[in-house]
């Protein structure tokens, strides 16, 4: 079954999307396979992380990653006022720490860092036990952009292990299947 989204051509003035456009979009977004990572930073004793999959590598020379965050969340304000901030890749047995974080940000949540085990690196952003990869990141620029903040952070420290990753497809959590030899 297709489905497709009808707006103005380019140059014409663009309206608000319907709520049926915006679930139209959704359920096509979901569509993408991705990683599930943890964005998270740390102002002053509180620790803030989220769950997110807008997350690209810019460039390897010199070595920049994005996250796209939401404007309103205890994270974005993390970012903001800690200029870092880290994204820990979740394995596939970190299934419970990726519904943790994508819940509602409360103080319990800030104080007990949905219990997970933590370490630091270069900037003092929390970076997830067990990930599969991580970058530890400086902030050098960010850009509001409807009712996200395109955070782009220099990777000051990274690292990897050769687990398996969680992903997310068709609104669910996936696993990929065995690697046949060769």
């Amino acid at each position: 079954m297709s489905s497709s989204i009808e707006r103005p051509p380019a140059g014409a003035t663009l309206g608000p999307m319907t709520a049926e456009q915006a679930r139209q979009l959704r359920d096509m977004m979901a569509r993408f396979a991705t990683g599930v990572t943890v964005v998270s930073a740390r102002y002053g004793p509180l620790m803030s992380g989220m769950t997110a999959n807008a997350i690209a590598s810019i460039s390897i020379d010199p070595p920049l990653m994005l996250a796209s965050i939401s404007d309103k969340s205890e994270t974005h304000k993390a970012i903001v006022q800690s200029h870092a901030y880290a994204l820990s890749i979740l394995s596939a047995e970190q299934r419970d720490l990726a519904n943790c974080f994508a819940q509602p940000t409360t103080a319990a949540k800030l104080r007990r860092f949905c219990d997970a085990p933590w370490h630091e690196a270069e900037t003092g952003s929390p970076i997830i036990d067990g990930a599969i990869a991580y970058f530890d990141c400086r902030l050098v620029e960010r850009h509001p952009v409807g009712d996200h903040t395109l955070f782009i952070g220099e990777i000051v420290a990274a690292g990897f292990s050769d687990v398996e990753p969680l992903i997310w497809f068709g609104s669910r959590y996936r696993s990929l299947a065995p690697q046949e030899s060769e």
